[in-house]
């Protein structure tokens, strides 16, 4: 009896850990997410977040022709989120097969510092996806190596 519940309890705990698909028709991508995270959206985005609430990815379709309109309408979103945000140079890398630009910086949420990642990427239907991280400095330790095998997770469908 003790085996089975422990073959019961090691499957439980496996099933929260397992990351599910999420794919995106409109952007032509898809994004595994751990079944641990509470996952909400729409048609049009997509957002993420840990249980303990300290980290959270948001995956925005950007109403923009470009990726370089894409980048101007971004200080904008992020002013709606993140105050006092400075941030480094923007970067240009390929993400499975996909065009995008990767920028890092940090602010505050209601007075609390984050990090925040920001990527915009051209995807395999011509959309271009915003993805947008936010973590808080504690969470930043917990959360960070399943934030990073999320986003390298972003492949086109």
């Amino acid at each position: 009896m003790k085996k089975l519940l422990l073959v019961g309890a090691a499957l439980l705990f496996a099933g929260a850990l397992s990351a599910k698909k999420y794919p995106h028709q409109d952007s032509g991508v898809v994004v595994d997410i751990p079944g641990s995270w509470t996952v909400t959206g729409d048609d049009h985005s997509l957002n993420a977040q840990t249980k303990d609430g300290e980290a959270g990815l948001y995956f925005i379709v950007m109403p923009a022709d470009s990726m370089e309109s894409a980048l101007n309408a971004l200080d904008a979103e992020l002013a709606k989120v993140v105050q006092g945000l400075t941030h480094g140079e923007a970067e240009q890398i390929t993400l499975n097969g996909m065009q995008a630009v990767s920028v890092d910086g940090k602010g505050s949420v209601e007075g609390s510092p984050v990090e925040v990642g920001v990527m915009v990427m051209k995807t395999p239907k011509e959309k271009v996806l915003m993805v947008f991280g936010i973590i808080s400095e504690t969470g930043a330790k917990k959360h960070h190596k399943s934030l990073v095998k999320i986003l390298k997770s972003i492949k086109p469908l």
